[in-house]
């Protein structure tokens, strides 16, 4: 599944709105912004094996919310996406809260 369904389907079933790169108007926390980062190729025989298109997902909220967390997580996990998950971060400037995903 890729990624755009994965996080389509945690609207539906979540209600966390999604956008690529940023939203056109602004958005009421949680939501998530995702970006393309990079790719993850394997090799073998001096030939690509299989490419895989990495991305980072940022989750934007201004409660901690350890059950959406968990959705995020688990939808994330059912579409086939590994994740690395990075600690809370807070900034300042917008008074919100974002954890980044590394899928």
């Amino acid at each position: 599944m890729s990624i755009q369904a994965t996080l389509k389907k945690l609207k539906r079933q979540k209600g966390i709105p999604a956008a690529y790169g940023r939203f056109k108007t602004a958005q009421k926390p949680p939501y998530l912004v995702y970006l393309g980062n990079g790719q993850t190729n394997v090799e073998g025989d001096d030939t690509y094996v299989h490419s895989v298109q990495d991305y980072q997902i940022e989750y934007y909220y201004r409660e901690k919310d350890e059950e959406m967390e968990k959705a995020v997580e688990q939808i994330l996990l059912e579409d086939g996406y590994l994740y690395e998950k990075s600690p809370d971060a807070y900034i300042e400037e917008e008074d919100l809260w974002v954890i980044y995903y590394t899928v």
